[in-house]
């Protein structure tokens, strides 16, 4: 499962890790860095803290 969201700041894209069973938040241009959460708000909040 994979989709992009446009917050104000900065593309990201969030994926689900099924092999970890967690999600990933990554900016849409540079998937190289990225967030991870049990939840899609962690992994975001996370990522929103690199950014």
């Amino acid at each position: 499962m994979t989709f992009t969201n446009k917050n104000k700041f900065f593309q990201y894209t969030v994926t689900l890790d099924t092999s970890h069973n967690i999600f990933r938040a990554s900016l849409a241009n540079d998937s190289s860095i990225y967030g991870a959460g049990d939840t899609i708000e962690e992994a975001v909040q996370n990522l929103e803290q690199l950014v």
